[in-house]
């Protein structure tokens, strides 16, 4: 997907002839609509697997038997900054430096996140499919020199911020 090669165009936002729609169409976005669109993406696949795949699927708040506080504080604020720091940053990048390819760390980073999430096989498969998403975003604003740390931890935090108000507030 991105590699040494395409960074310097990447960096100058002039797409290559070798790039894919989506490569040239990520870069064109500003971190906040990737934000956003990874926002959007999360939360489609989360009703995709949690209520027209897996319908019986709990939660993993359920699961673990978290008090609404317990629930919020781990959730929206800890798990975010902890996975992203983990699982994200120190992935990606070391993964990146060892191979010199951003998709396979990418695709390290997203197995470690789904395999961080064992309530069960589809839950697992639901944040493999997320870990994509925000590893992607992730490799676009390091590429563009953004604070992705930010970006991303804000992104899951929002993610899992809808699943708390669905299941807690409404």
């Amino acid at each position: 997907m991105f590699d040494e090669q395409n960074l310097k165009p990447m960096l100058l936002n002039k797409p290559k002839a070798s790039w894919t729609g989506m490569q040239v169409w990520m870069m064109k976005r500003s971190a906040w609509q990737l934000v956003a669109g990874g926002y959007v993406v999360t939360i489609g696949l989360n009703f995709l697997f949690g209520y027209l795949l897996f319908p019986e699927q709990q939660s993993a708040s359920a699961i673990l038997n978290f008090t609404v506080k317990e629930a919020f504080w781990i959730g929206v604020i800890f798990a975010p900054l902890l996975e992203t720091y983990l699982i994200q940053y120190l992935v990606i990048k070391n993964v990146h430096k060892w191979t010199g390819i951003y998709w396979i760390a990418v695709l390290a980073s997203a197995i470690i996140f789904g395999a961080s999430h064992t309530y069960s096989v589809p839950y697992m498969i639901l944040t493999f499919l997320s870990g994509i998403v925000y590893g992607i975003i992730y490799v676009v604003l390091a590429l563009r020199g953004k604070d992705r740390f930010v970006y991303i931890t804000l992104t899951h935090a929002l993610h899992n911020l809808t699943g708390f108000c669905i299941e807690h507030v409404f």
